[in-house]
């Protein structure tokens, strides 16, 4: 047996209940600000990943070395433009640091490889 609605008037007619806006999920509203478009081609080869992020580092490095000669000769920045700026060298030096361990990695896999005795 369901409980019934209690409502304010006991003689009137149940109201009919505030119906939620619908939600859309968080991966999709993620998607929607991301301003990378996800690939739809089947994913590149590793040679090609890692070429385009080493290419990606140069650009955020040039970009970098522009704002800074922007702020020698006197340009003042926003505060969003200064933690946009903040965000992207954080993501090169998170690319260079990932990039550093798994070439060190690939090199004690090798070390390793030439002191195994058959």
């Amino acid at each position: 047996m369901t409980p019934l609605p209690v409502t304010a008037a006991s003689g009137a007619a149940p109201a009919a209940a505030p119906t939620a806006p619908a939600r859309a999920s968080f991966g999709s509203l993620l998607e929607a600000r991301t301003p990378f478009p996800a690939p739809a081609a089947p994913s590149p080869s590793p040679s090609h990943r890692a070429l385009s992020a080493i290419a990606g580092v140069e650009r955020a490095q040039a970009r970098l070395e522009a704002v800074l000669q922007a702020a020698r000769a006197g340009r003042t920045f926003t505060a969003a433009e200064l933690i946009g700026l903040q965000a992207e060298a954080y993501r090169c030096t998170q690319i260079v640091d990932l990039a550093s361990k798994v070439v060190e990695g690939g090199a004690q896999s090798v070390k390793h490889a030439l002191n195994t005795q058959l």
